[in-house]
């Protein structure tokens, strides 16, 4: 009797916990789900603003802090039968201050990576397929060197309820941060995060943790060659135009543990680098034949706005 007692009341509390789960179902909806994607036409340039800090530690000298601020163009060239994207893209501003210690402030105005173009191709999903450069025969690094936050990085497939998560991971080579083109290869915690305004677009938003390794191969000037491997741990948060589905702001932030080798005539020698990385990435302005967005008003956004997208006449 006893027993039949304890089955009743285990029944009774399971059909509660049922009941239960049915008056208060999970906070996630099934139809709030994002699907990130990136999508360009041929003919879009856009135009992006990066500002950035650096902190390189190189054994017990003082850090060297950098703050950099840059202007790059993004290209569409053309775009494939199999919806490949030719994508191209050109530093064409820049201006850093960098000091260590106590050392003074040295502000500098160029850099060998401005006017360099180089080019890549990816599908919808930011997968690659290929790179090059106009001119591959002289070494030389983007100005946050050839380990930084990716910005078009490799989403994944299909939709994602928000707030749920998946993971991605893939080997590219990244000639954005230097000829010859550094080699990553990382894997990628997603989560899909909701949809809210920012810039005066409409955007989905996701967040990646990063962990990955980094290489980069190359000569010096006298003819020695020169490797660097990376250690990476690197997080990153990006808004993404609903509509047009373009990055809209990107915010990146990574720890690099290098190994920099080299050889010399008396063997080789290493040498320890950190190197720590935090970036902000905005649109600025967009060309294309969907329309043209705009500069970036100086003041705050207000929020719950539309995209403002000018129609071309």
């Amino acid at each position: 009797m006893k027993c039949i007692s304890i089955i009743a009341y285990i029944l009774f509390i399971a059909s509660n916990f049922q009941l239960s789960a049915q008056q208060f179902p999970d906070l996630v909806n099934a139809k709030d789900s994002s699907r990130y994607v990136y999508t360009f036409i041929k003919g879009d340039t856009l135009l992006y603003e990066s500002i950035s800090r650096d902190s390189i530690l190189i054994d017990k000298q003082p850090p060297l802090l950098r703050d950099r601020k840059e202007r790059f163009l993004l290209s569409c060239d053309s775009v494939g039968p199999q919806g490949r994207m030719y994508l191209s893209q050109r530093m064409i501003d820049i201006t850093s201050s960098e000091y260590a210690g106590i050392s003074q402030i040295i502000d500098r105005k160029h850099h060998e990576w401005k006017n360099v173009k180089i080019s890549f191709i990816i599908d919808s999903t930011g997968k690659r397929y290929g790179f090059s450069a106009e001119d591959s025969s002289t070494a030389m690094l983007s100005p946050g060197s050839a380990f930084q936050p990716l910005m078009l990085q490799y989403l994944g497939n299909g939709y994602h309820l928000i707030n749920s998560g998946w993971i991605a991971e893939d080997t590219v080579d990244v000639p954005e941060f230097g000829i010859p083109a550094p080699m990553i290869r990382y894997l990628s915690s997603m989560r899909a995060r909701p949809i809210f305004d920012t810039l005066d677009f409409t955007c989905s938003q996701f967040e990646s943790t990063i962990s990955a390794q980094g290489t980069y191969q190359t000569k010096t000037q006298s003819g020695q060659q020169l490797r660097t491997n990376a250690v990476i741990a690197g997080y990153a948060r990006m808004a993404m135009s609903e509509t047009l589905h373009i990055p809209i702001h990107f915010f990146g932030t990574s720890e690099n543990k290098n190994t920099m080798l080299i050889e010399t005539s008396k063997g080789k020698a290493d040498q320890k680098v950190r190197h720590y990385v935090t970036t902000n990435i905005t649109l600025q302005k967009m060309v294309s034949k969907r329309g043209t967005y705009g500069p970036v008003p100086k003041t705050k956004s207000s929020p719950a706005k539309k995209s403002k997208i000018k129609k071309k006449r």
